[in-house]
């Protein structure tokens, strides 16, 4: 397919490309230089089962791989560690490795049925974050404020409500707003991130999500 083909078929079932341009120079470039592009969708293994949602952009996922590119499923098993805050108006429970571990195995069967094995990594972000070590976490803390992380609409309703925030919950949140604010980096993980559902359809952003620190290859 050309790029203006393959764009026309990425647009099926959605309501916006974030910056289609963004996304042509890529798919330009793959065409290029023969290189598929790696399109990158994380979940976390809070539940036994990849809920209704989670559909709408594993099919997106199916179909960059239909144009031959590579689908990568990120499994936040480490996120799962710690309870990932986002979101949410309580602090999540932090499962132990078993359930975690449980859970990954099962969205490991699951999403095969929508993606194409052969075209499809599965990934764990504790490759990278368990090289952190405590150390590493306080580097990383040192570049957000307290004051940014309340200014988000979840954290600063549960301030205004009383309910408690916990620590590590703001450190989880130092990690993400650090690797956001090095999307201009290129990342050796990925080219594209596939954003959350809008609407009736789902976004596609192009842009590189995160910076993975000590990946090995």
């Amino acid at each position: 397919m050309t790029v203006d083909e393959q764009l026309a078929f990425l647009r099926k079932g959605t309501t916006e490309i974030i910056r289609e341009e963004d996304l042509r120079a890529k798919l330009e470039k793959s065409a290029k230089t023969s290189k598929p592009l790696r399109v990158k969708l994380g979940a976390d293994p809070t539940a036994p089962d990849i809920h209704l949602g989670h559909t709408v952009v594993i099919r997106k996922l199916r179909a960059f791989q239909e144009l031959g590119h590579t689908a990568i499923f990120l499994i936040g098993d480490f996120t799962g560690l710690i309870g990932d805050p986002s979101g949410k108006s309580a602090t999540r429970p932090q499962l132990n490795r078993e359930e975690i571990n449980a859970n990954a195995e099962t969205y490991k069967k699951q999403i095969f049925k929508l993606l194409d094995p052969e075209k499809t990594e599965i990934r764990f972000n504790s490759e990278w974050m368990d090289k952190l070590g405590s150390a590493g976490f306080v580097r990383l803390a040192s570049h957000v404020t307290v004051k940014q992380i309340l200014e988000r609409d979840d954290f600063a309703k549960r301030v205004n409500e009383e309910k408690p925030v916990a620590l590590h919950e703001l450190m989880k949140q130092a990690e993400i707003a650090l690797y956001r604010n090095k999307r201009r980096q290129r990342s050796a993980f990925d080219d594209i991130a596939a954003a959350p559902m809008i609407a009736q359809g789902s976004a596609i952003q192009p842009t590189t999500p995160v910076e993975m620190q000590n990946r090995t290859s």
